[in-house]
């Protein structure tokens, strides 16, 4: 994939997985013909002006941000190609450009105004690619990806089984997903899986690990990250094709800042 100029292109994946260059102005209408954006979309487009002025950059995002990039690291410590969905302003892929020189970077995000934003923060450096998209229809090749992050963004999810089944379209065969999510938030995240009993928010536990096993995961690393009091616990997942090779050993759930013996 080739970075062009993120502000005005746009990537389009073809029937044949491939990934061109659009216009956005060219690009076809939603079925409804409606282009306002989502309600979820338009908040976030009122907060992005203030956004990277909140004090839980510092004091959760950055360290969260870090956190993942470590295991996306030890995953994988020269990928070709980074995706971070739900990107924001591109905090995680600034810190990202300067782990992975060499990768192809691409942020996504339902938010326009967060899309403007990142781009700003990355004038005069390495500039990622921005791509604005639902999480549930991203633009992006089959299997076109070594790394995905998605910290903190799972829980806005209207519904997880559309952005997890394109999460797993994306992952290359021998890539890995790193996924931070608060759990118990999300309408959908307060009922238990089919068959199962409630799970415990403080074992790490919730149902999207059902979920990511039923989009073609499987789960290699577990860990709980509780360094910020005024947020929630955070489950971070590291997860892999079901194609993916299987390792050996026991998967360990950790705390925040210990890192497993297998990814």
């Amino acid at each position: 994939m080739t970075i062009a100029a993120p502000s005005q292109l746009l990537h389009k994946a073809n029937v044949r997985g491939n990934v061109e260059f659009v216009d956005p102005a060219s690009a076809p209408a939603p079925p409804s013909g409606d282009r306002r954006p989502s309600p979820v979309a338009a908040r976030f487009d009122l907060w992005s002006a203030d956004y990277e002025s909140s004090i839980l950059q510092d004091a959760f995002y950055t360290r969260l941000h870090h956190h993942a990039l470590h295991l996306a690291t030890h995953a994988n410590p020269a990928p070709r190609r980074l995706l971070d969905l739900g990107c924001g302003t591109g905090r995680l892929l600034r810190a990202a450009a300067a782990r992975f020189p060499q990768a192809d970077l691409v942020g996504v995000d339902i938010s326009a105004g967060m899309l403007d934003r990142a781009r700003a923060m990355s004038a005069g450096r390495r500039c990622p690619t921005y791509l604005l998209a639902d999480a549930a229809r991203l633009p992006v090749a089959d299997r076109s990806v070594d790394i995905v992050t998605c910290t903190a963004t799972s829980h806005h999810w209207p519904e997880p089984e559309g952005p997890l089944a394109q999460l797993r379209r994306v992952t290359a065969d021998d890539g890995v997903l790193i996924l931070a999510h608060l759990p118990g938030i999300a309408p959908w995240d307060l009922k238990p899986a089919a068959g199962a009993r409630r799970q415990s928010v403080r074992t790490g536990t919730s149902r999207l690990t059902a979920l990511l096993g039923d989009a073609g995961f499987r789960i290699t690393k577990a860990a709980l990250y509780s360094e910020c009091p005024v947020m929630p616990t955070t489950v971070v997942l590291c997860a892999r094709p079901d194609s993916a090779p299987r390792p050996r050993g026991v998967i360990r759930l950790l705390r925040s800042g210990t890192d497993a013996t297998r990814s």
